[in-house]
C-alpha cells in the first residue's frame, strides 16, 4: 500500500470509492496506513440500488437496463464517487457476494 500511496502522492492524485458487494473493504484498506489522508478522500458503501442512486448518482435506468452487477453501473459508481467526493480518481465496485447469488449470465 505504501508504494501505491507514494505513486498517487507524486502524481498529486486522490481517490474516492463507491463499493457495493465489498461493503467498505477497499475503503478500509485504503485508509489503514499512515498518510492515507494525502491520497484517499473517502468511500461510500452503496449496497442497495437505492443507495447507488441517492449517494453515487447512478441513474436508475442504468440499473434497470444493465443490472446492478454490470460494468456500466461500476463505471457510473466510479464517476459518482469521484464527483461527489471531489477526487481525481473514482473507483466503483459491484458484484455478487457469496455462493448461489448469481443469475444466469452473471
Amino acid at each position: 500500500m505504501a508504494t501505491i500511496q507514494a505513486s498517487l502522492r507524486r502524481r498529486k492524485l486522490t481517490v474516492a470509492v463507491a463499493e457495493s458487494c465489498t461493503g467498505g473493504l477497499l475503503s478500509a484498506v485504503l485508509s489503514a496506513h499512515g498518510g492515507a489522508s494525502d491520497v484517499f478522500v473517502g468511500g461510500m458503501v452503496v449496497y442497495s440500488n437505492e443507495a447507488k442512486t441517492v449517494l453515487a448518482d447512478v441513474a436508475p435506468q442504468l440499473i434497470h437496463s444493465h443490472g446492478a452487477v454490470s460494468s456500466v453501473v461500476a463505471g457510473a459508481l466510479a464517476r459518482g464517487s469521484r464527483a461527489r467526493l471531489g477526487a481525481k480518481i473514482g473507483l466503483g465496485i459491484t458484484g455478487i457476494a457469496g455462493p448461489g447469488g448469481a443469475t444466469p449470465g452473471k
